[in-house]
């Protein structure tokens, strides 16, 4: 097979040492044995899913989660033959793949228990595990809770079926451990869902995800200590905390969690324009005096929304430069003025720019991007572009 090129030097690094690190913090911060299934859905946030994957299971991740089956046939492909759960719905072809490949499914119907066991009899395997997901507040997938006692009782009925575990998905995570909350509310109802499965001990029972695991961290009193035990010792299914975003709570307790990718790429030309110059389409920039201004070759195209247009910095040399002109599919502008002036050095083609990393004390990161253009730092990252090459560190 031919090796892929890349011609550009624009591309999105992946410290897999610290996708490690993280998992190894998220997992402390649980009870020892407790169920851990690391977030790989999304090409791992997109910081490239068999890489990820492949240091999880490194650092000893028993689980992985997906949102597709296509996700989890991928895993299956590049090697992995642990187990992986799949979260999303399937049907009747996708349920001949999940038994053949020997994925696990969360279940969250009653047609997703028919067309696994259907493709279970056709392929002729003995047995199929899944995990039953409960609606507690999400609304989106789910068997209803008063649905719980059926769900046992269809189990028993069908022992070729085995039921692993139950989970729920919380609708935040960030007030978890409080008496009152949305989080509260939903994992009471997970109590309740999980009582009807009480001669069943061995099952895993999971619902936390990063922020909820977070928020947990340091809690020591609870009006009903055994609600709260229950809820501590609930499996996790750690997410976006795997890429370093949102590792610390209202209380300061935090998991010392560090970002995963940087991005980088290089000036590949630059202009001396006039003052009231225009810069890029539309235009929305002009330039405030004789302005240096440096081309970038990345763009909408690769990730970098048009809604960071005007709003966004880089950091080049150390320093902070602003965005400038609307951001074009493949390319954005900087404006150079005040930081050659700074520096005292002319800037060149071919100069390293940092659209998000560290460089010397300065930081920008994904957060930061998803701030100026108005989402999440997760739209951010699961939006870098598959024509931006992946490095892997470590």
């Amino acid at each position: 097979m031919a090796t892929e090129r890349h011609y550009r030097r624009s591309l999105a690094e992946i410290d897999l040492r610290r996708i490690k690190d993280n998992f190894i913090r998220f997992r402390e911060a649980k009870a020892p044995g407790a169920f851990i299934c690391p977030m790989v859905k999304a090409n791992a946030y997109g910081h490239g899913a068999t890489h990820v994957a492949k240091a999880l299971r490194s650092a000893g991740a028993k689980y992985l989660g997906v949102a597709l089956v296509e996700e989890g046939e991928e895993l299956r492909r590049a090697g992995d033959r642990d187990p992986i759960l799949v979260f999303g719905p399937v049907d009747r072809e996708a349920a001949e793949t999940v038994v053949r490949e020997s994925l696990t499914v969360v279940v969250s119907e009653w047609d997703h228990l028919d067309v696994i066991e259907q493709a279970r009899n056709q392929l002729g395997e003995t047995r199929v595990s899944v995990h039953a997901e409960f609606n507690t507040g999400m609304n989106r997938l789910g068997f209803e809770v008063n649905e719980a006692a059926k769900v046992r009782e269809w189990f028993k009925a069908n022992s070729n079926m085995k039921l692993e575990g139950i989970c729920t998905h919380l609708l935040r995570g960030d007030d978890a451990g409080a008496d009152e909350g949305e989080s509260a509310t939903q994992l009471r109802r997970f109590y309740e869902v999980s009582q009807a499965f009480s001669d069943m001990p061995a099952l895993i029972r999971h619902g936390l995800n990063s922020s909820a695991v977070i928020n947990l961290v340091g809690q020591t009193q609870a009006s009903d200590p055994k609600f709260f035990e229950f809820v501590t010792s609930l499996g996790a299914r750690p997410g976006i905390g795997l890429y370093g975003y949102g590792g610390k709570n209202d209380e300061g307790h935090t998991l010392g969690l560090k970002p995963v990718m940087s991005l980088r790429t290089h000036i590949i030309s630059l202009h001396r324009v006039a003052k009231d110059a225009r810069v890029s389409y539309g235009p929305t920039w002009k330039a405030p005096r004789e302005s240096l201004i440096g081309v970038l070759p990345f763009g909408y195209a690769d990730g970098y929304r048009r809604g960071l247009t005007n709003k966004s910095s880089v950091l080049y040399n150390g320093h902070r430069v602003p965005q400038v002109g609307t951001v074009c599919m493949d390319y954005f502008m900087i404006d150079l003025t005040d930081v050659e002036s700074k520096l005292k050095v002319p800037a060149k083609v071919g100069d390293e720019v940092f659209l998000m990393g560290e460089q010397g004390t300065e930081r920008i990161t994904a957060d930061n991007l998803a701030e100026w253009a108005g989402t999440i730092s997760y739209e951010i990252l699961t939006g870098i572009g598959k024509r931006v090459p992946r490095v892997f560190l470590g």
